[in-house]
């Protein structure tokens, strides 16, 4: 049995196999090791109700298309078949209405001019300075890691809208959707896609507005047959370059040798007859920054790179964690805005927006102050995938709509965290999920067949590193946020970090791209003739308008 390894990687999700993968294609001996009998443990596809339809049971939407990976891994190749919605993703209300993203862009422009031509002008106008820019973009804003350089290139987006870096910087996402639209149904449906939060906060200066235009470059698609096709489609990615991967493998310790971390000790539950793995060359720690802590221990860290030490210790997850209710139905939804737009039946990402724009402000603020019930059912991502996948559909024509918000973590008013395995507290929660999908879905009480959820805490037993649920590895906000991450290539040498860092962890792989750049570019293995694709060229390639606009 081979115990001994160029690089060696703790933690099998999505992101760490990525960085495998690169590691392994570019010449290197990489091993990974993986707690759970199966990787990608939030990338999970099952048939929970049993009733043959496969459901993405936390990672719903496939960033993928934007990732530099897709292409340079051959993803395809490997079984990976996206298929890109016509109506990725739209914005529906309660009084009818929808407004819709479309592939095509007259289609969108039509979408906003309905509430407002001023709105659809602007919103163009800004996508059409942003849009040709988003390789750029994304290359030094998401996949690299922080530079002052880059940060100052973020601010700079400001002049794609009309403001300078400083406004930027002293200005947070509802200040610039006030100044840039008079539609309040336009602010909210882009304001909803800030809200996933995943390059900052929204509601935070500088970040917020970081994070809102940002949202111009996202692009997505929708794996065939469910989203751990994307793990399956790494996993033999990797195998096929050689690389070694340990299930049943949960990791106990990393022991440093002269200040550089070699020995990776598994525990005794591990099924294997040698327990000790020596890293000849790198250690890359793909496991949440408190649970990478205890591995590495403090005085291996400390000493060497206090700051790092003390982001793992004060490091929080507790702020991006979510609470998904899941519907079985006898067929596929309509949805009670078709008469609006009937495009809105072929949306795979339909957004609950909130009831008006008073309404997400106040919002945001109450979820900073941790009010879970006057948050519930708010605003929340659906998936309705069985609307561009037909094998999302049961023989008998079933199917499942997930709706999925993110909640205030600490439940102090109810008696801390541990109240999230209360289910009278949890069954009011996906009580106001049904509630809010009866008045958007059309019939939906005839339509319903079963119906469960799972909470942050249920997330958690199911992820071990997804501390509290946490779906980003850690929040990624205010202290967290950009500079505010752990570092992709420590200070410590041969130690690396996929998780935790910036970019969050995402389906866009983009933390595990910069985990393996750098990792190569110190093994002196990064110049390949095949890792050469820049973001969403490859989508672009494809013959699809980068963005979804």
């Amino acid at each position: 049995m081979k115990a001994e390894f160029d690089v060696i990687i703790v933690g099998g999700g999505i992101n760490g196999l990525a960085c495998g993968c690169y590691l392994q294609k570019a010449g290197l001996e990489v091993a990974v090791f993986e707690k759970r009998n199966e990787c990608g443990p939030f990338a999970l596809t099952e048939d929970i109700f049993g009733g043959g339809v496969p459901v993405d049971t936390h990672a719903g939407v496939c960033f993928v298309v934007m990732s530099p990976a897709w292409a340079d891994l051959e993803l395809e190749k490997f079984g990976l078949d996206l298929i890109i919605p016509k109506v990725p993703a739209g914005t529906v209300w309660k009084d009818g209405k929808n407004l819709l993203f479309s592939t095509d862009p007259a289609r969108t422009y039509e979408a906003f001019a309905r509430f407002s031509k001023k709105d659809a002008e602007t919103f163009f106008r800004a996508a059409g300075s942003i849009i040709p820019q988003a390789p750029e973009i994304l290359e030094r804003g998401v996949f690299s890691s922080p530079s002052e350089e880059n940060l100052d290139f973020l601010w700079g987006m400001g002049k794609h809208v009309g403001f300078s870096p400083k406004d930027l910087k002293t200005m947070n996402g509802f200040e610039l959707f006030d100044l840039m639209y008079e539609s309040d149904y336009v602010r909210m449906s882009c304001m909803g896609g800030s809200a996933i939060g995943v390059f900052g906060d929204p509601a935070e200066k500088g970040e917020g507005v970081i994070m809102s235009l940002l949202g111009f470059t996202l692009a997505f698609g929708v794996p065939r047959g469910g989203m751990h096709n994307l793990v399956h489609s790494l996993v033999r990615c990797f195998r096929t370059h050689g690389g070694s991967l340990f299930y049943n493998a949960p990791v106990e310790r990393v022991e440093f040798e002269n200040g550089t971390p070699r020995r990776v000790h598994l525990n005794d539950a591990a099924p294997y007859p040698t327990r000790e793995f020596r890293a000849r060359q790198a250690v890359v720690m793909h496991v949440s920054p408190p649970l990478a802590k205890e591995m590495l221990g403090k005085d291996a860290i400390a000493p060497k790179d206090p700051e790092l030490w003390g982001k793992m210790e004060d490091w929080d997850m507790t702020g991006h964690c979510a609470f998904t209710s899941y519907v079985l139905l006898k067929s596929r939804p309509r949805w009670a805005s078709e008469s609006w737009d009937p495009d809105v039946n072929q949306c795979a990402f339909p957004l609950r927006a909130w009831d008006s724009w008073d309404h997400a402000k106040r919002s945001f603020q109450y979820a900073k102050n941790e009010e879970l019930f006057s948050v519930a059912g708010d605003v929340g991502e659906m998936y309705n995938l069985s609307s561009v996948d037909p094998t999302r559909v049961s023989p008998e024509g079933r199917t499942v709509v997930v709706y999925e918000v993110e909640y205030p973590m600490n439940l102090r008013r109810y008696g801390g965290i541990q109240a999230w395995d209360n289910r009278e507290l949890t069954d009011r929660l996906h009580q106001s999920h049904m509630d809010d999908l009866g008045a958007l879905i059309s019939g939906f009480k005839d339509q319903l067949l079963a119906h469960t959820y799972y909470t942050p805490i249920d997330n958690w037993r199911r992820n071990p590193s997804a501390i509290y649920g946490h779906e980003l590895g850690g929040d990624v906000s205010g202290g967290q946020w950009y500079f505010g991450r752990i570092p992709a290539r420590s200070k410590i040498p041969g130690l690396y970090f996929s998780q935790g860092i910036w970019p969050a962890s995402l389906t866009h792989l983009g933390n595990g791209y910069v985990a393996a750049c750098s990792v190569a570019e110190d093994l002196g293995v990064r110049k390949r003739d095949w890792w050469t694709h820049r973001p969403l060229d490859y989508f672009a390639g494809k013959g699809f308008l980068t963005g979804g606009f």
